[in-house]
């Protein structure tokens, strides 16, 4: 028996009316803590690609910290970090979220990898 496609957003609205804007809120909220950590957004990353960002750039600066690492005087904005290693990778003009997730895994791993 198929599902009947038009049906399911009224059925899921009306098992949880509020879901659009608690989905609303949730996007708006990972935006707002990606761009204070210094990540550039460009408004078309799907939920899925926020929350991987989200994840590495976690990942990246927990070993910062681990490190030794200050995220105020590494962070992006930075003019003169005290250790460009330990800087969140930019990311570059157009690049595609999951390009820019590798950038930004490949510089944790960098990181794992340094002596301390």
């Amino acid at each position: 028996m198929q599902r009947d496609q038009e049906s399911t957003p009224s059925i899921d609205e009306a098992l949880n009316p509020h879901r659009a804007e608690e989905q609303a809120r949730a996007r708006e909220h990972t935006l707002e803590i990606l761009e204070r950590r210094g990540v550039k957004l460009h408004g078309d990353e799907t939920e899925e690609e926020l929350g991987d960002l989200w994840n590495a750039v976690d990942r990246f600066d927990a070993i910062v910290q681990a490190r030794g690492g200050d995220s105020y005087t590494n962070a992006p904005q930075s003019s003169a970090p005290d250790n460009p290693q330990l800087v969140l990778p930019e990311r570059k003009g157009r690049e595609a979220p999951r390009e820019y997730i590798g950038r930004i895994t490949e510089a944790t791993r960098r990181l794992t990898r340094v002596e301390g």
